[in-house]
């Protein structure tokens, strides 16, 4: 299939307060995420890990560097680096 909307595929529950939706293809993967408000992860993994914020307000540590991010920002997290997002206000954070 070449060509999706986002929009129709439906959140999963990854655990409580964490939500993805994804579009996958043989050797990559696009995700949209959801966090709810108050929700914090810190982990690592083997992926290099890309990102653009959607919509809400997070502050997003990677490897002890500490910065927020609102709508329209973007990261990049090398693998197997420690991470951390911890989302800010009372509206969740959606990023891709």
């Amino acid at each position: 299939m070449y060509f999706h909307n986002i929009k129709d595929i439906p959140y999963k529950k990854k655990r409580e307060g964490v939500y993805f939706k994804s579009i996958t293809g043989e050797k990559s993967q696009l995700t949209m995420i959801k966090l709810d408000s108050g929700v914090t992860t810190d982990h690592s993994h083997i992926n290099e890990q890309m990102g653009y914020i959607l919509s809400g307000k997070v502050e997003l540590m990677i490897n002890n560097e500490i910065r927020v991010l609102k709508i329209g920002d973007s990261y990049h997290i090398s693998s197997n680096t420690r991470h951390r997002f911890k989302v800010l206000g009372n509206k969740p954070l959606e990023y891709l």
